[in-house]
């Protein structure tokens, strides 16, 4: 059966701050890097956005959505699928969103105020689906790792712009959570696209539009992994680099202890 290769996690020059590629020329390299599509998920509101947070917000939204357009537009002209999504902060920890549009934010600007919980709420109401981006990731401006099993639909457990310990530990937490496990190449750079910092999910029919990968995630269906090396088992050497504080349903912080739990598995917050 053949397999289709999907981008979840890439940013534009045009909406993140730290990207220096338009959103059009990832097209054709990721048609020759053989995928079948991909999802433009540009930093958000509380992260490393490079729109001006001081304009209306309907200038704000068409400005954040250009680099998505732009691919689009590349993606039509080529017949090279292109879906919409977008990347969301809170304190250091990141989530994908995945199923609205831009049509969405323009009617929703109290976006901006959501706590996790309620972006996890809202996005369910609309159609959509979130997943926690690189849990384990021990960057310099993440002071404390938090992890929020119950507020995310899945979990980005290979990102190819990590650490391989973050890596590990992200499938180990993925695995024994239960939930799907996406991968991604967190890209920023075009021109330094190789197979060895790609990454991907792996699905055995086209996505139709972004809401077929919204329905593979919530509802659990057959979904792969595509990683460009092996990622060894969690073993006890591989700790968290900063401190982890666990959130539960509620968005409240809740005693845990991760180390017990990466060795014995899941206690439910």
């Amino acid at each position: 059966m053949s397999a289709y290769i999907y981008e979840t996690h890439l940013h534009t020059s045009q909406a993140s701050a730290c990207a220096d590629t338009p959103g059009r020329e990832y097209v054709r390299r990721y048609m020759d890097a053989g995928y079948a599509g991909i999802i433009i998920t540009d930093h958000f509101w509380r992260g490393n956005c490079a729109v001006d947070r001081s304009l209306p917000w309907r200038e704000f939204v068409c400005r954040f959505c250009e680099g998505y357009e732009d691919a689009l537009n590349e993606g039509i002209r080529r017949g090279f699928p292109v879906f919409f999504g977008w990347e969301e902060t809170y304190e250091g920890d990141d989530y994908l969103i995945y199923g609205l549009d831009r049509q969405w934010l323009l009617d929703h600007p109290e976006v901006t105020r959501w706590s996790r919980k309620e972006q996890l709420d809202e996005v369910h109401r609309y159609g959509g689906c979130v997943v926690q981006a690189h849990p384990f990731r021990a960057a310099w401006y993440i002071r404390t790792i938090h992890l929020a099993p119950d507020l995310a639909d899945a979990v980005e457990g290979f990102n190819a712009g990590n650490q391989m310990n973050w890596n590990i530990l992200g499938m180990r937490y993925a695995r024994l959570r239960g939930l799907p496990v996406t991968a991604g190449s967190d890209n920023h750079h075009a021109h330094a696209m190789t197979r060895d910092n790609l990454a991907g999910v792996a699905l055995d029919r086209p996505l139709e539009g972004i809401r077929d990968y919204v329905n593979v995630i919530r509802n659990r269906r057959h979904l792969r992994p595509v990683i460009p090396v092996s990622v060894p088992e969690w073993t006890e050497d591989v700790l968290p680099e900063r401190p982890v504080k666990w959130l539960d349903a509620d968005d409240r912080p809740v005693e845990r202890d991760t180390i017990e739990i990466l060795r014995r598995g899941f206690i439910r917050t």
